[in-house]
């Protein structure tokens, strides 16, 4: 795999072709008749093709055919899929269902607009791993998790991280998932409470607290076996993330004799000297394979930060601490048929943040507030990781997840022979992919909130998934296509969240059940990124109200949310690089407004574009109007109402 072997071709054969409304699919696999389903477009018209067959074997007459017209080879890749169009027959190949799914997939791409020529087409990857890192869903937001999966696979992913903290019931200790929800509800009693204790409260350096896993709340095994499952027949590869070493709050709120900071009242590190840690944290550890059946399981390590603050633990060197508690987690894993995934940044000597000093691995100059280099007050030094580099097992897979603060980094890794993925994945920041795509095994994005529709979409998770699509599987992308690229991604996730738009037009009926607002605001509430304990406020984006007035005197409100339906009138459309980092920067007000929202550039403002049911279809609609909820929420000015229906 890599970038030498990404191919994407597609080769005009004839007649415009529809697909028939009533065409028949056949298919071995039920999910990807579901598929077809979800996301085919199909017409009413009689040039339409009315058969689609999805097969895993070809002829050798067909492949030579297959050949000669897209100048490819056999065997194709696993996860390669050729498309080829007649008059009345669309035959979709791949040696895998995976790839199967895949070619599903770009059919409904190519039949988005409802038509298209005849052609023969042929796609594969540039890189093996394209992953999401997720939290486990909270009870109500399951079925948006199984919605979420397939629009992933919609998008050619093929793995999924779950982390899964106390989010999952344990047989073995209910006393985990009793700590949890009391735990995540204290935590959950306003946002930015966790980055308080986090960062201003205490004199050391604390993990950041997921209290949005699962809701705050926890899921059977059985549930959770069901949505392994629902990830595994659409075609995903499911890591469990078993937080280790640090990240241990959800281990320690029962336990937390275990702490390697005796005197921390919500400690997130367990002592790697006592062989009691190794008892809870294995016993979680067999929970979570017999619940997940994994190959490969992340046990985390990141932000390894109360380090050799135990009596057991005082005095011994901090990469061999590192080092050992990876390798004895790793041959446990390995004796249980799994290997072993970790956070990269505690391997790394030479990570350095911008403003706040040494990083990762290296010695660390602490300060309260945290990483307050300048201003804060010193507390101590965090002994160095780095070492651990030559220590760790080489078969360890490092999620390098600092490539932000430098180019070289991911040399470290790299030269210490790990096979490595990039991390925390920002497909749109990420520069020169076509030098970096061979050098790592692939990339995951993350998302360190709720998984729910509006954090990912305000958090732009979802136009990171369709920017990462082209950089995946593209041979042709470039860091200079970047505008054009945002222009598809906006158009295409606006009917990803509103698939019957297009086939929607105006109407005079006093009962239409949509309405399309094209409004902006000159509200403009600093931008911030809904993880790790801070969510969104009512008070802060809740800025008005369309109001729907009905000729019987009653009327339905439906909220104006700031990010969510409407944006800043002034939002930035370029990149740009980023100082003192190796990224560039864009205007994540803007990003973040993407899939519930249009965003369209009129003259030197942005407009935005915005789906909203009619409350009351059986009433006779009045009028539609817009209501601020006062000055503090500035303007929201509206260019356009119109009534739509199918």
């Amino acid at each position: 795999m890599g970038w030498t072997n990404c191919q994407r071709k597609t080769v005009l054969t004839g007649d415009v072709r529809a697909v028939s409304a009533y065409a028949v699919i056949e298919s071995d696999y039920p999910q990807i008749k579901e598929f077809c389903e979800r996301f085919l477009n199909r017409a009413e018209a009689e040039t339409a093709c009315r058969r689609i067959v999805f097969t895993t074997s070809l002829s050798d007459q067909e492949k030579q055919m297959l050949s000669d017209t897209l100048e490819i080879q056999f065997p194709i890749g696993e996860e390669a899929h050729i498309i080829q169009t007649g008059e009345e027959e669309i035959r979709v190949y791949s040696p895998s269902f995976r790839g199967l799914l895949y070619g599903a997939s770009e059919l409904a791409r190519f039949f988005a607009g409802g038509s298209c020529r005849q052609f023969c087409f042929f796609n594969s990857p540039v890189c093996d791993v394209r992953g999401m890192k997720a939290f486990l869903p909270s009870r109500e937001n399951i079925p948006f998790f199984r919605k979420f999966i397939d629009i992933l696979a919609f998008y050619k992913f093929n793995t999924v991280m779950l982390e899964i903290g106390g989010a999952m019931q344990y047989q073995r200790h209910p006393e985990i998932n009793e700590g949890w929800i009391r735990y995540c509800a204290e935590m959950a009693e306003y946002s930015g409470k966790t980055k308080k204790i986090q960062d201003e409260t205490y004199p050391w350096y604390k993990n950041a607290i997921h209290m949005e896993n699962g809701g705050g709340q926890y899921l059977s095994q059985e549930e959770v076996r069901d949505l392994v499952q629902y990830c595994r027949d659409r075609g995903m590869e499911v890591i469990p993330e078993v937080p280790s070493l640090g990240h241990c709050d959800y281990l320690l709120l029962g336990h937390q004799d275990l702490a390697e900071r005796a005197d921390d009242p919500y400690p997130d590190t367990y002592c790697p000297s006592n062989p009691a840690s190794y008892e809870l944290l294995f016993d979680v550890i067999d929970e979570v394979v017999d619940v997940f059946r994994p190959s490969i399981m992340n046990i985390g390590h990141d932000e390894y930060y109360s380090i050799g603050i135990c009596d057991r633990c005082c005095g011994r060197d901090a990469a061999d601490l590192f080092a050992q508690d990876v390798n004895k987690i790793s041959d446990y894993l390995e004796n249980r048929g799994v290997r072993t995934m970790i956070w990269g940044d505690k391997l790394l000597k030479n990570a350095e943040v911008p403003g706040a000093g040494p990083f990762g691995g290296a010695e660390i100059r602490m300060y309260t507030p945290a990483f307050h280099v300048k201003d804060g007050k010193f507390v101590g030094i965090m002994p160095a990781t780095w070492p651990a580099v030559s220590k760790v097992k080489r078969d360890t897979v490092i999620l390098h997840w600092c490539w932000a603060l430098g180019e070289e980094l991911e040399e470290e890794i790299l030269n210490a022979r790990f096979p490595m993925l990039y991390g925390n994945f920002d497909s749109y920041l990420f520069p020169a992919w076509k030098e970096h795509a061979d050098r790592g095994g692939g990339a995951m994005i993350s998302n360190w909130s709720s998984l729910n529709e509006v954090i990912l979409q305000r958090n732009g998770i979802f136009f990171n998934i369709a920017y990462a699509f082209r950089m995946f599987w593209d041979p042709a992308f470039s860091d200079d296509g970047f505008r054009e690229i945002q222009r598809q991604v906006i158009q295409d996730l606006y009917v990803l969240k509103n698939p019957a738009r297009k086939a929607m037009h105006e109407t005079g009926s006093a009962h239409p059940p949509h309405v399309e607002i094209t409004w902006n605001t000159d509200y403009n509430p600093e931008f911030e990124w809904f993880v790790d304990g801070v969510f969104p406020e009512e008070e802060k984006y809740h800025m008005g109200d369309v109001v729907f007035l009905y000729t019987d005197g009653t009327s339905r409100c439906v909220p104006v949310l700031y990010g969510e339906n409407i944006g800043y009138m002034y939002a930035d459309w370029e990149r740009c690089w980023e100082d003192n980092h190796a990224s560039y920067k864009v205007d994540d007000r803007l990003i973040g407004t993407t899939y519930g929202t249009r965003p369209e550039q009129r003259g030197g403002e942005t407009v935005y574009s915005c789906l909203l049911e009619n409350p009351c279809t059986d009433r006779e609609l009045e009028d539609i109007s817009v209501e601020t909820r006062g000055e503090r929420y500035g303007r929201i000015q509206v260019y356009q109402v119109r009534k739509l229906m199918l």
